[in-house]
């Protein structure tokens, strides 16, 4: 869990220290089993820890748990934390980056280790503040190491930890849904959210969740929100000071996963500084002290792995309606799920990730959620798996990034459906352009003399400049007041409104305004408004007053659209 706030009060750590050395001395009793041979090295189960504030690197908040190594890396030691077992291996952790100077990223990754080339938490702006739980091995002297790749302030909270065992154990063994998830509360459906301030009772019971479970593994997002923060926490516990999902602007909307404490029931409670809707999807839970003993969901951690990156496969994003399957990438048989981290980068338009066991029906639930096309975030999430790895679907398209943290035992679920075939558009001319909001509906014609090409009404351009579905831009020229007026109502788009091209193809490319202005009557200056709107964007123009009302041939109008979609 993550807080932005003072230290955590660290309450309970007595109970649950008690409760943890009882756990381990079971799991060592285990450990001579004869069935321990046959288990990977480094099979752990899951012990929850009091929630605890290890490190902040804030002046303001006494800059501590942490030592510095080199300019840009913190180290912060795991095993000094309340109550952690003197032999656990992996911890879980949650990250929050505040303050961030600008674009950039976290990296944790095992002390002792070289630094991978995968990523934990990103910012996308100056001063964003945004959090993410991760998986990771613990390394030299029982410590992480987080590398940041520009200037920030970072608090690390401890979620809990894994220690290893020998054999088959009861408890902190990860069952998984074998959709992937299920969405399990909604506020959207019932048409209002939750008040500042409030307390939600989540009920996981209709969803299949046992009695007497340790905890519940959760995805939480927080849609249309106001800045604040969201904390999950077990029922009849007092809140601690630490959150889940944080949000950083109104409007916002972010998914975080959780591992909740239970106390043995099927319900736990989620306060909500700020309000918003709320969205709870189950992915499943660690079994409890009741449970019957088996290796089935017992924790297996990796030093990070990047496994997927569509980057390095194609050079425009994904396009909307997308699925990206890869293996996992364990040394050993016999998985059930992976432990990952999850980044969305260059998004066509805001939309969601799902990740499930590729090869079975896609659940209704997300993972990752993105807000706008010049976002890089990322999301950690426990996925199911199936023989032929794990999917992530994008409904909006975007490049997406996978790395893995581990893998938990059992048994894979089937795939049962073909490998997808992604959408995939070609480079062909625009034929036409369509504006309901302004009126547009006009064929498009390329030449070298525009002005002529007007005059007939049409939307004129040059060929070079009239290709969709390629990176660049498509430039179209139409007049106000003679041949036709296609463009008489341009200056009613505004930033937020769309505009459409079809294409020889048949298909419709859909942009969004981005940017609007009026400008002088050169190519050059005009050209140069798209440069930083995307790598595919088109521009209608016309001859406009300096107010952008019809018309004057000492000005243009310019109406910019980022693509967005294509239908």
């Amino acid at each position: 869990m993550s807080s932005t706030g003072t230290p955590s009060v660290r309450a309970h750590a007595v109970r649950l220290a008690m409760a943890i050395v009882t756990f381990v001395t079971a799991i060592g009793a285990v450990a001579a089993a004869p069935a321990a041979a046959a288990l990977p090295a480094g099979a752990s189960a899951y012990v929850a820890v009091a929630p605890q504030r290890l490190a902040d690197t804030r002046p303001s908040q006494g800059a501590y748990g942490f030592t510095t190594v080199g300019s840009s890396t913190i180290r912060v030691n795991v095993l000094a934390g309340d109550g952690v077992p003197a032999n656990a291996i992996a911890a879980v952790v949650n990250v929050t980056i505040i303050g961030a100077a600008g674009k950039g990223y976290v990296t944790v990754f095992p002390s002792g280790e070289g630094l991978p080339t995968t990523s934990t938490v990103n910012s996308d702006v100056a001063g964003r503040t945004i959090a993410n739980m991760a998986h990771v091995k613990i390394g030299a002297n029982g410590s992480i190491d987080l590398f940041r790749s520009t200037s920030m302030n970072l608090a690390v909270d401890l979620v809990g930890v894994y220690v290893p065992v020998g054999g088959a154990v009861p408890e902190g063994r990860l069952t998984t849904l074998a959709s992937g998830a299920v969405r399990i509360f909604d506020t959207r459906d019932r048409g209002y959210g939750v008040s500042a301030g409030s307390i939600t009772p989540v009920n996981l019971g209709t969803a299949g969740l046992p009695t007497g479970q340790a905890a519940a593994l959760v995805t939480i997002t927080a849609v249309t929100g106001n800045p604040g923060y969201w904390t999950a926490y077990p029922t009849g516990d007092t809140r601690p000071n630490v959150s889940t999902v944080n949000l950083d602007t109104a409007g916002q909307t972010r998914a975080g996963q959780a591992i909740v404490p239970l106390n043995g029931l099927q319900t736990f409670n989620i306060y909500s500084a700020g309000g918003g809707h709320l969205i709870v999807d189950l992915v499943g839970w660690y079994t409890g002290s009741g449970s019957a003993a088996s290796t089935d969901g017992l924790f297996v951690p990796t030093s990070p792995l990047r496994l997927l990156d569509t980057r390095q496969l194609r050079t425009l994003a994904p396009w909307g309606g997308s699925t990206y399957e890869f293996a996992v990438g364990a040394p050993f048989s016999g998985i059930s799920a992976v432990a990952m981290n999850i980044t969305g980068t260059q998004p066509w338009d805001k939309g969601y990730v799902t990740a499930y066991p590729a090869g079975v029906p896609r659940p209704g639930s997300s993972n990752l959620n993105v807000t706008g096309w010049d976002q890089i975030i990322a999301n950690h999430a426990i996925s199911r798996v199936s023989g032929r790895g794990v999917a992530l679907y994008s409904n909006s398209g975007m490049h997406l990034i996978g790395d893995v943290a581990g893998w938990f035992l059992g048994t894979p679920s089937t795939a049962t459906q073909p490998v997808p075939v992604n959408p995939n558009y070609t480079a062909n001319k625009a034929t036409a352009v369509y504006s309901a909001k302004a009126s547009v509906l006009v064929g498009i014609k390329s030449g070298t003399n525009l002005d002529a090409i007007a005059n007939q009404g049409y939307a004129a351009t040059w060929s070079d400049l009239a290709n969709v579905a390629t990176p660049g831009n498509v430039m179209l020229f139409a007049h106000r007041t003679t041949g036709n007026a296609p463009f008489y109502y341009l200056h009613v788009l505004t930033t937020g409104d769309s505009f459409s091209l079809l294409g020889t193809d048949g298909k419709w490319y859909n942009y969004r305004v981005v940017d609007k202005r009026v400008t002088y009557p050169y190519y050059s200056t005009i050209a140069n408004i798209s440069t930083n709107n995307g790598p595919m964007t088109a521009q209608l123009v016309a001859c406009s007053k300096l107010s952008g009302q019809p018309t004057s041939t000492y000005y243009r109008i310019v109406v910019t659209g980022r693509l967005y979609s294509v239908t």
